[in-house]
């Protein structure tokens, strides 16, 4: 892989001569986007970007990790190759109006019942890019995911996007695909297991009666 000047981002975020720093000079980043090419383990040596097993500096903790989705490639357990797929949610999260970011922050994962600093502020509605002007926004359009859920949720969006099929949560193991509408998705993200997973359990399980 050949790196060259025109590659390089006209503005690096990152401390100048950090690891961040470095990797961000090299990489080819789409500034736009947040994609960057892949750039294999020679070259990140060439660079003093060695990484450990457990990846160092390319950490999903770490500055660049924070910013980024990093795919760390792998081969018999060592990093071969490292490579951004886009900004991450929250790094925009200055758009959601403070109160809503306060508010979900604190509280546990809407799935996993984990809160803490890998909590993110979701918009409900997966096919929504532009959450709007701060005073236009609703308190209830938004939930709080694991970074990790987050992720998984926007796979499943993306593939509603795509077909037009809305998430079946039957391979969750639920009885019911939606629990309001049908699998085509008709203009709403309501009844979708992603849409409010809070609310799907609700409603699915208000007839349960455990046996004694």
């Amino acid at each position: 892989m050949q790196i060259n000047s025109a590659d390089k981002l006209s503005s690096n975020p990152y401390k100048k001569e950090s690891k961040a720093w470095q990797y961000i000079e090299i990489c080819g980043l789409d500034h736009n986007t947040g994609f960057s090419k892949l750039v294999e383990a020679d070259i990140l040596e060439q660079y003093g970007l060695k990484t450990t097993n457990g990846g160092d500096w390319c950490r999903d903790d770490g500055p660049l990790g924070k910013k980024f989705n990093i795919e760390r490639i792998k081969k018999g357990g060592r990093i071969v190759g490292v490579q951004l797929h886009g900004y991450k949610k929250n790094t925009f999260s200055n758009s959601i109006k403070k109160e809503i970011r306060d508010f979900y922050s604190k509280l546990y994962c809407k799935v996993l019942a984990i809160g803490g600093s890998f909590i993110e502020i979701d918009h409900k509605d997966g096919r929504k890019d532009d959450f709007g002007m701060p005073d236009q926004q609703n308190m209830n359009d938004f939930q709080p995911l694991h970074r990790n859920v987050n992720i998984a949720k926007r796979e499943h969006c993306k593939q509603c996007k795509e077909t037009n099929i809305r998430f079946d949560a039957k391979k969750l193991g639920y009885s019911v695909s939606q629990w309001v509408g049908s699998q085509e998705y008709l203009g709403s993200c309501i009844g979708c297991f992603w849409y409010d997973p809070t609310e799907f359990n609700t409603v699915i399980s208000k007839n349960y009666y455990k046996e004694r």
